[in-house]
């Protein structure tokens, strides 16, 4: 049993303790087992001859449900989503970057249509007449409406490339290691989307594991196996070997000649975005101010 934990949600009276996570967003959401595997190795990784908990999928939730549920604490125990102050405070964020803030590093999806277009746009100042889409609980639709760009807000995950297919908006940023994979899963349905290399949009952004803030030993758990894993070089290893994010090595192939960094003001003031331990940096990618 595990006692140490003291949560009768991760007991739930089984003979192997488990710990409810969403189920994926849709047949092709890769992200869902890329954070489901992180987690699994960091139980493991910080397990110190406790039982390790079965990861449970309970159901399928858009991001602004599934925050309900992990407040609430009957079909959720950990969920992995963008960090903002507001849920930092109202949860136990294990802030460790998931994925080293690449989420942070955005290339474009766009109609094929659109291309000659975005040739055009190399400062904030020609990107603000074209329209986003991004999911309408997604912390970057605050962070893009602050630097005064458009963004189309929508609900359900998959319908956001229906509405880029359908020329409701313009362009889908997409982290680095999320736009390849998701258009190669989806070409069938959409082979007119493209992602665009040659301009990369930037702001200090990352996911991070959330639970309740009571639960704070099952955070320290999963705290402890992250760090160990960044320690001896695990994290990054799973990074370069997980389906969504491998394509992303080596990290000078992902540059691009044209650069807008935003400010993200809904990031805690105590952020350490430049702490290399934790996060990848615009130089990684071949960004340089002189040049830029």
């Amino acid at each position: 049993m595990l006692s140490v934990l003291c949560l009768s949600l991760v007991l739930r009276a089984q003979e192997q303790p488990q710990l409810l996570i969403p189920k994926p967003r849709s047949e092709y959401d890769i992200n869902h087992q890329y954070y489901v595997s992180l987690l699994d190795k960091a139980l493991h990784k910080a397990a110190k001859g406790r039982p390790v908990p079965k990861l449970v999928s309970s159901y399928q939730m858009e991001q602004g449900r599934a925050l309900r549920e992990l407040a609430k604490g009957e079909v959720l125990d950990v969920f992995w989503v963008g960090t903002d102050q507001q849920k930092e405070q109202q949860f136990r964020a294990i802030r460790i970057p998931l994925e080293r803030g690449l989420m942070g590093f955005r290339k474009m999806i766009l109609h094929k249509d659109s291309v000659a277009r975005f040739a055009q746009v190399d400062s904030l100042q020609a990107l603000q007449p074209f329209t986003a889409c991004q999911g309408a609980f997604w912390p970057d639709v605050s962070i893009m409406r602050a630097a005064g760009l458009k963004v189309l807000a929508a609900p359900v995950y998959e319908n956001i490339f229906k509405q880029v297919n359908a020329g409701r908006c313009d362009y889908f940023p997409r982290g680095l290691h999320e736009g390849v994979v998701e258009l190669q899963k989806r070409h069938d349905l959409y082979p007119d989307l493209v992602r665009y290399p040659d301009l990369m949009l930037h702001y200090p952004f990352t996911v991070y594991f959330f639970t309740q803030k009571q639960h704070e030993e099952l955070a320290k758990w999963i705290e402890q196996g992250l760090e160990s894993m960044i320690d001896d070089g695990e994290l990054l290893a799973h990074m370069q070997q997980n389906e969504l994010t491998r394509q992303m090595f080596p990290l000078e192939a992902q540059a691009a000649s044209r650069w807008i960094l935003l400010a993200n003001p809904l990031l805690s003031k105590d952020t350490d975005f430049h702490n290399s331990r934790y996060w990848f940096v615009p130089a990684d990618f071949g960004y340089s101010q002189e040049r830029h």
